[in-house]
């Protein structure tokens, strides 16, 4: 565990802080938990990830390196919200979204490369797992832009 401040602060809301009765910061390289049932959970299962993965993909830092993964630390808060406590929100996530914001369920989430995609196209973080319309964007009032 490190005495640094959270990597996460300026990043991505809420602010740091304590989560499940823990209140120290971890180094973001010791994140290794089992999130294989959240990967599923979050029909993520086709996703290699590991927690430190899955937690940088959904502050949207997708090239950090890991010389500087090894200096980056982690409060509890951010890593349970990020991690294999984080929930999707339960409309479509797609930034370039027309049509009217419902409540979503399914199947049908962002996945580690279209997260990345949304990325580089919109300068937006959508989180992996998070909930999108069917899979092709021309349906359902979703496009994807390209250049």
């Amino acid at each position: 565990m490190s005495s640094k401040l959270c990597s996460f602060r300026d990043i991505v809301r809420p602010d740091c802080g304590a989560n499940r009765g823990l209140e120290t910061l971890f180094l973001l390289r010791d994140c290794n938990d089992d999130i294989g049932g959240h990967l599923v959970n979050c029909h993520l299962s086709s996703e290699c990830l590991t927690e430190k993965e899955l937690i940088l993909a959904r502050a949207g830092l997708f090239s950090v390196t890991e010389s500087l993964i090894e200096k980056m630390s982690i409060c509890p808060r951010h890593r349970h919200s990020l991690g294999k406590f984080w929930r999707p929100p339960r409309s479509c996530q797609y930034p370039d979204h027309r049509g009217k914001s419902t409540t979503m369920g399914g199947r049908h989430v962002i996945g580690l490369k279209l997260a990345k995609e949304i990325h580089s196209l919109f300068s937006e973080n959508a989180a992996v797992g998070s909930r999108k319309y069917k899979t092709s964007f021309h349906y359902y009032g979703c496009s994807l832009k390209r250049g």
